[in-house]
């Protein structure tokens, strides 16, 4: 473990990968864990993302995220951190691809869906179609004047 990181980034979603776009425009050492597991990428189209007013997939998105922290010096790399500690000069991550020594660590993990109880592969093509959606903030808009069903744990 030769290098020391000025900031590790613990997730590649659009969360993690605009931190890392700031943090390597100022020529500090990056470095983008990314499971792959973005619930961005899940997203066919959306409108809700401030320069793209056609809209985006999220596959997209997130590739031109990273095509634009690596342009500024970023690494990202998939894996996944299995554990983290500490000694007095550094935060230790324990990657998928070995250890990792970082100055900070940013946690960008976002969040798992629980989706509805339904087979895998109509869930996936209910999302790939949008007519299955996760987020009122980023899909009320999509589905305005339309009938919707609202799936829930509570009143």
């Amino acid at each position: 473990m030769s290098e020391l990181l000025d900031c590790l980034i613990i997730g590649g979603g659009p969360a993690g990968l605009t931190a890392a776009i700031y943090v390597a425009r100022f020529r500090l050492s990056v470095r983008v864990i990314d499971a792959g597991h973005s619930r961005a990428a899940l997203i066919p189209c959306t409108r809700n993302q401030a320069g793209f007013p056609d809209g985006v997939s999220g596959r997209e998105l997130i590739g031109l995220m990273q095509r634009q922290a690596l342009k500024f010096g970023a690494r990202v790399e998939p894996g996944e951190v299995r554990a983290m500690s500490s000694r007095s000069d550094a935060l230790l991550a324990e990657t998928s691809a070995g250890p990792v020594a970082a100055r900070t660590v940013l946690l960008a993990t976002g969040v798992t869906n629980r989706g509805p109880d339904m087979l895998a592969e109509v869930r996936a093509a209910a999302l790939a179609a949008g007519r299955l959606r996760y987020c009122p903030v980023c899909d009320g808009f999509e589905v305005i004047d339309q009938d919707v069903a609202v799936v829930g744990t509570s009143e």
